[in-house]
């Protein structure tokens, strides 16, 4: 009849598709039961095992001072790829039977593909946000929910379409579920917790750079955004994270990098002469590293740093200069430090006045915790500065550092780095790592349209 509209036959498809599975799956009592129950259940069972009282001698909990939260949050992420996998993981094969004999009917693949999908992807939702409700509030984990749930439902997604390429590539459901496990480990192993990635096999590690095979783990960049934006963006630190990160900054410059090029100006001094050619390179290197570092800063803003000390022209008067402008760098910086430590408490008294309606002792141990502040600060790290390929590398305090960008397609840093480069913009790593697991979950698609792990195997 005239004003019907004309719907596609793809969409009806889809429609028909969706709906029949959605009503399968409500009539088996049981699979919705187990898959609406496992993830509080595992909530539950996680969060009550590594709650524990940590204050006043073990009588009460505080969150600022649990120790387990950073391998909450990797769980978290492995209980989100695990749900994924298993409820994906039977749904092609279930439907293989169906499938043949509705084929001579030249159904759209697309449509049934996106049916399985939708369907997915609204039980990872309803998944994950159960989960993450139930663990934040055992854990007392304030102001995370949303983030926290988008982490998550955005890895189950991935984990949701990498079942699915699974389930469409063998005919067996045992040889499906013995896949699994050979799926998570190396996202466990490569999600940059266990194992710091400058300490893995050389043949895949960079220094100073995550590695390009933990880029291709989802449990990596999931891991990453819930724990900047958790330090970040809790409720004590947002109000003095630009104050701590220009004090970082400072400090190391001062504390670490001005000895640094001390003494390799030294080094060049005593040995500007030798006839060694291992030494002469060692002296050019020196040099440059020093001149990279001061070029532009204060008191040398209008030198050509490079071409005024270079190797050629390098004296005792220019050592004398150069040690000169080290000690300059490093009292401008002793004063930044001082400036910004004093502006944070400067803030500190303003919000206890003017914001927190109770302490300020109480508002950090409520929101903020150690445990992850040493992890994104890499606290741990027994060097602090390294030299690779003629660069130094800060290695403490990634969370306080700017990503340096090479090229416009250089979206690669150090693990924890609070932004990214994306085509020439810098963004907030929390945005970043969900968009490239998204990216992710559209190629896996691809691959699921062409049946390529099908074809492959």
């Amino acid at each position: 009849p005239p004003g019907n509209l004309h719907i596609p036959n793809r969409l009806k498809q889809a429609i028909i598709f969706t709906s029949r599975d959605f009503l399968s799956k409500l009539s088996n009592k049981q699979y919705l039961l187990i898959n609406l129950l496992e993830a509080p259940l595992l909530a539950a069972i996680l969060a009550f095992i590594i709650k524990y009282k940590n204050l006043s001698g073990g009588k009460e909990y505080v969150f600022r001072y649990n120790d387990n939260f950073p391998a909450y949050m990797l769980m978290a992420i492995i209980v989100a790829l695990f749900m994924g996998l298993t409820v994906s993981a039977e749904e092609i094969i279930r439907d293989r039977k169906i499938l043949k004999r509705e084929s001579f009917l030249n159904l759209s693949w697309n449509s049934y593909l996106l049916s399985k999908i939708g369907i997915l992807f609204l039980l990872s939702a309803i998944q994950t946000f159960l989960f993450v409700i139930i663990g934040n509030l055992i854990l007392e984990i304030q102001g995370m929910t949303l983030s926290f749930w988008l982490a998550l439902f955005t890895t189950s997604c991935c984990a949701n379409i990498l079942g699915l390429n699974i389930s469409s590539a063998f005919n067996s459901a045992v040889t499906v579920y013995v896949m699994i496990p050979l799926l998570l480990i190396p996202q466990m192993i490569l999600s940059g917790l266990l194992f710091s990635f400058d300490k893995l096999n050389n043949l895949i590690s960079t220094k100073g750079k995550v590695p390009f095979v933990a880029d291709l783990m989802a449990s990596r960049w999931s891991y990453e955004a819930m724990a900047v934006d958790q330090f970040m963006n809790n409720a004590y630190e947002s109000a003095y994270y630009e104050y701590e990160k220009k004090e970082a900054e400072a400090d190391f410059k001062t504390a670490f990098l001005s000895d640094e090029l001390r003494s390799r100006n030294a080094f060049v001094q005593e040995n500007v002469n030798s006839k060694n050619d291992s030494i002469q390179y060692l002296n050019r290197k020196h040099i440059s590293i020093i001149t990279t570092v001061l070029n532009g800063e204060v008191g040398l803003e209008k030198v050509d740093v490079a071409k005024e000390f270079s190797l050629e022209n390098y004296s005792d008067k220019r050592a004398t200069a150069l040690n000169m402008y080290i000690d300059q760098y490093k009292r401008h910086y002793q004063n930044v430090y001082n400036q910004n430590a004093s502006l944070r408490e400067k803030k500190m008294d303003w919000m206890q006045e003017h914001r927190y309606q109770r302490p300020i002792a109480e508002i950090k141990n409520a929101n903020y915790n150690e445990s992850l502040a040493d992890l994104v600060k890499n606290v741990s790290a027994k060097e602090r500065i390294i030299e690779y390929e003629g660069r130094l590398i800060q290695q403490i305090n990634p969370i306080f550092q700017d990503p340096k960008p090479r090229h416009i397609l250089d979206y690669r840093t150090a693990f924890f780095v609070p932004t990214k480069n994306l085509f020439g913009a810098i963004v907030g790593t929390f945005g970043f790592n969900l968009f490239v697991i998204w990216i992710q979950s559209l190629l896996l698609y691809v691959a699921l349209y062409f049946e390529l792990l099908r074809k492959f195997i």
